[in-house]
């Protein structure tokens, strides 16, 4: 299968690439800026103004966006995430593809007051960044059953060179001696995904098919603390780095993948075990 995956040039992106690769699928890595590492095919692309796709796309695995974070304005947000997706389910449709799995977010749900989330956990004021994951489910959504759509909503993942999460800030911060804060430290925590086990639900469901559109809520298998979890990965990387506590505006939250595991074949590793995988990539990137 000639599968188009989409954020080459990026962490996610660059992983599922690769790991798809290996699993046998014929790929091409689409990029924005800069040539990817370790992607055998990559193809430059802008796809907020791609007049095509290459040839033969058969699956599209959407991993490419802007996510909130210090300097990122809900413009540039716009164009990369709801621009881009819309213009990318238009050109997989005219090329002919079938299957296409897009990269989503926890925060399309918004403000989470339920204790566990699942896929009928109800959306509650997202902000920007979640509102522009929740228009690029609802184009995919529209688009089926012509195009089947899967939308997975990802909480932290981490791989090697993870970024721009809670996990992987930690894990910055403990490399650099820095000092870790965390919230509801006694909380149930289970709010992570390793790119290897996405990248193997990925490869799975493109070759099995599903019909139409559906959507899944993603996390680690088993369960730790928040503090639990902080103290697990500084733990595995020998970091000394201090943890402290701080007050909570917001309530946790842990996540049931009881639906992906049943009907997608989703496997989680368990969140301890994942956690020292993260720890033992982090420490190899160290030296």
């Amino acid at each position: 299968m000639k599968v188009l995956v989409t954020g080459a040039g990026g962490f996610l992106g660059r992983h599922l690439a690769i790991d798809l690769a290996r699993q046998g699928f014929d790929v091409l890595g689409a990029y924005r800026s800069a040539p990817p590492a370790g992607v055998a095919n990559p193809v430059r692309i802008d796809l907020a103004v791609a007049d095509a796709l290459p040839a033969g796309i058969e699956a599209v695995v959407h991993a490419a966006a802007t996510s909130a974070w210090t300097g990122v304005s809900t413009e540039s947000m716009a164009r990369d995430n709801v621009a881009a997706t819309r213009r990318l389910i238009e050109l997989a449709s005219r090329v002919g593809a079938n299957r296409f799995v897009f990269c989503s977010s926890m925060s399309a749900f918004g403000d989470i007051k339920s204790g566990s989330v699942d896929e009928s956990t109800p959306i509650a004021d997202p902000d920007a960044y979640g509102m522009t994951k929740l228009l690029g489910e609802a184009m995919l959504s529209e688009a089926a059953p012509a195009l089947s759509g899967l939308a997975l909503r990802l909480p932290a993942v981490i791989g090697p060179g993870a970024k721009r999460n809670f996990l992987a800030e930690a894990a910055r911060k403990m490399k650099a001696g820095q000092e870790v804060s965390i919230f509801n430290p006694d909380a149930p925590f289970n709010n992570a995904v390793h790119c290897a086990d996405l990248a193997a639900l990925i490869g799975g469901v493109l070759r099995r098919g599903w019909p139409g559109y559906d959507r899944l809520v993603l996390g680690a298998g088993g369960m730790t603390t928040i503090r639990g979890a902080v103290e697990r990965l500084r733990a595995a990387m020998g970091a000394s780095a201090p943890i402290v506590v701080r007050r909570a505006d917001k309530g946790a939250f842990t996540l049931d993948s009881t639906r992906a595991i049943r009907q997608y074949g989703y496997a989680p590793m368990e969140i301890g075990a994942m956690l020292d995988r993260y720890a033992g990539e982090e420490t190899a990137a160290k030296s």
